[in-house]
């Protein structure tokens, strides 16, 4: 294949990627799904497709006991009757971008492949998720990074439930103050919540698991995700550590919550358009989304701070 075919092909794929710039609902719906599967927090949050910018979550639960002792032939009274509590939980979109250059070189190296389109929105996806992933957590308003100053993310938004490790590493003890902080009545099925903390933390408390002569041991050892108390130890990449407060040591976070509670809501209106610099001998792809995350009970979250980095 001659370059010029190749060049009439790239464009002829590329041109594919795009429907007028704005990704139909099929492959928005695709996209997201693409973005879902690679190994961040997204994959088990609960991602919300947005059909407007703005969105509200419809919010309703009972906070205290709602069963009585019964007794027959006689009606509960108006105090006995449980009567639900109902809020709204804000999804306001903002807008990211991202542009891909991929020169003729490179297509020429991958064009003879059918699968250059996928591979090329797999990449994309892929290097998203990561990006949406920063966001979600680290995400500031006050922040001097642009990015990050479109919204506050989870690290930010946990306010009710604080705890100060005071410069202590990961231990068992910091884990069993970071569960009692959260109500109890959220924590049902602990092995369906997640302490997400800093890659090196997650590696230590590992560490810490596998001196055990225990089969959990052999498993930390192994790669097997440990457990503090019930509840599995994730690290996430983009729970980066932070000099303290007298700047001499490292610290890091560890969150306590139930990965459903993250609501991370995506605008349906994905564009992606494509073009070609001929002087630069190059394909441009920029790449749109509009999206928000919240949680959707903040109650049921704890934050453990200044947890000395391993």
């Amino acid at each position: 294949m001659s370059n010029k075919q190749i060049i009439e092909k790239a464009t002829m794929t590329l041109s594919n990627l795009q429907t007028g710039g704005l990704l139909n609902p099929t492959q928005s719906s695709r996209f997201i799904r693409m973005v879902q599967d690679t190994p961040t927090i997204l994959k088990e949050a609960r991602v919300i497709p947005m059909d407007h910018d703005t969105q509200k979550i419809e919010k309703i639960g009972f906070g205290q006991r709602i069963l009585r002792a019964g007794e027959e032939n006689v009606a509960l009274t108006e105090e006995q009757k449980a009567v639900p509590t109902t809020s709204t939980v804000n999804l306001n979109a903002k807008e990211v971008i991202a542009e891909i250059n991929i020169t003729y070189d490179t297509l020429e190296n991958n064009i003879e492949k059918d699968n250059l389109k996928n591979t090329i929105m797999q990449m994309i996806a892929e290097r998203a998720a990561v990006d949406i992933e920063e966001l979600v957590v680290n995400g500031d308003k006050d922040s001097n990074d642009p990015f990050l100053a479109q919204i506050d993310g989870i690290r930010k938004r946990t306010t009710s439930h604080i705890v100060d490790a005071q410069l202590e590493p990961i231990s068992r003890a910091i884990f069993k103050r970071g569960y009692k902080a959260v109500p109890p009545k959220y924590i049902r099925v602990p092995q369906d919540y997640r302490f997400y903390t800093s890659p090196g933390n997650a590696v230590e408390w590992m560490d810490k698991v596998a001196d055990r002569q225990t089969g959990l041991g052999d498993k930390a050892v192994e790669g097997g995700r440990a457990s503090a108390f019930g509840v599995p130890v994730q690290g996430i990449a983009n729970l980066q550590p932070y000099p303290s407060s007298d700047g001499e040591t490292d610290v890091s976070d560890i969150l306590l919550t139930h990965p459903k509670n993250i609501i991370i809501g995506f605008s349906r209106n994905i564009r992606i358009e494509v073009d070609k610099d001929i002087t630069k001998r190059k394909f441009i792809i920029v790449l749109t989304a509009k999206l928000d995350s919240v949680y959707e009970e903040e109650d049921a979250v704890s934050k453990v701070i200044n947890v000395k980095e391993g």
